[in-house]
């Protein structure tokens, strides 16, 4: 509990809005995704997720767990949607550990240049924001967006690698 909220209080100082970007991609994404409607009415994370997802018309997305109410929450929010077993578009990834990073980030061979990764919850634990930070130093990782309810992975190879802190 302490140290989810002295995480919160050190990204709440590193982070900034929309006029800290340099990245176009970024940029955009954060203005014209982020912190426009819709709103949806779940958590934040939960909002992120459907947004990106709406945003990047994304039309497979992975479950890296079998979550009956998200699946459902995503495809009753969002018209032609589907979740799958496996996808090159978008992987949710809600329990970070070791073996997770392994099978769905470093060994998934469905990972492309657009792929999206989006991690839950990435400063729950001292363990999991260590993680977090291993995920980042990755080679094929290019940007990264730590929200601090979730983290989202890009691998874009035309981008220079980059991690942002937004606050929304």
């Amino acid at each position: 509990m302490f140290y989810r909220l002295f995480s919160f209080l050190k990204f709440l100082i590193a982070s900034s809005n929309q006029h800290g970007v340099h990245s176009p991609f970024v940029y955009q994404y954060v203005t014209k995704c982020l912190y426009a409607a819709p709103n949806f009415k779940n958590s934040k994370s939960q909002n992120i997720l459907l947004k990106t997802i709406a945003y990047f018309k994304i039309v497979h997305v992975q479950l890296s767990t079998h979550n009956s109410s998200l699946a459902k929450e995503i495809t009753e929010n969002l018209a032609g949607v589907t979740i799958t077993d496996s996808s090159s578009e978008l992987i949710f990834i809600d329990k970070l550990d070791n073996d997770t990073i392994d099978q769905f980030i470093v060994n998934n061979a469905n990972i492309t240049n657009d792929t999206i990764v989006y991690l839950d919850k990435i400063h729950k634990t001292k363990g999991i924001d260590n993680l977090w930070g291993d995920i980042k130093e990755l080679e094929q990782v290019r940007v990264t967006i730590d929200l601090f309810y979730g983290g989202l992975v890009f691998f874009r190879g035309e981008q220079v690698k980059e991690h942002f802190k937004i606050r929304i």
